[in-house]
């Protein structure tokens, strides 16, 4: 299965905006007093990081 140059490009923008939007649910997490919405924020952002290294592999090797 080929993508094409552009599909592959959308995709590395997509996962480059969903990091930015995981360093900021850390960021916010961080500020929070509130340990349980700390912690599921923080689960939350992790998964998301597991996402988008899910689509890097695709984008390189596909």
């Amino acid at each position: 299965m080929t993508i094409d140059p552009m599909t592959k490009m959308n995709i590395s923008l997509l996962a480059i905006f969903f990091m930015f939007v995981c360093n900021f649910l850390v960021l916010y997490a961080r500020k929070l007093q509130n340990g349980l919405l700390r912690f599921l924020l923080k689960t939350v952002a992790f998964l998301l990081l597991l996402f988008i290294f899910g689509m890097i592999v695709v984008v390189l090797f596909a």
